[in-house]
């Protein structure tokens, strides 16, 4: 399973604990990751993809570059052309089943009710003051 974690310094490994440092090395496909595997709904569609990634691209070069992030996402994260990002009509997504996200996780478990697991997820320079405040309670 990738592993993504972007609650402080982003890391991205592969199943078996490898950086995936094409990936870190290209800012806007990282980017797109990112916002593929953090968003509320797991699946975007292409033109708001489009919109947010390629606005100054006009339709055909956008989608162009889209799908060439895309190609390229897929094949960096292995396996099938499916395995991670998957597409659903006019839509792209990740699946859970193959990519971790500590943002997913920390949602899941903050909506759980587990707050302590939530808190154990976020690694940022804050946190350490978080966890003074938690001890004190």
């Amino acid at each position: 399973m990738i592993r993504l974690r972007v609650l402080g310094a982003i890391e991205l490994h592969d199943g078996g604990g490898r950086e995936l440092r094409a990936i870190l090395a290209q800012p806007k496909r990282l980017a797109l990751l990112v916002y593929l595997a953090v968003g509320a709904h797991r699946f975007h569609r292409r033109d708001t993809l489009l919109g947010v990634f390629w606005p100054e691209l006009d339709d055909q070069r956008g989608r162009d570059a889209l799908n060439q992030a895309i190609r390229f996402l897929r094949k960096e994260l292995g396996g099938p052309t499916s395995s991670v990002i998957a597409s659903r009509g006019d839509e792209i997504g990740v699946l859970d089943s193959a990519l971790w996200c500590d943002v997913a996780a920390f949602r899941d478990a903050r909506a759980a009710g587990r707050h302590s697991e939530a808190l154990d997820l976020y690694r940022g320079d804050s946190r350490r003051v978080l966890l003074r405040t938690r001890r004190r309670v």
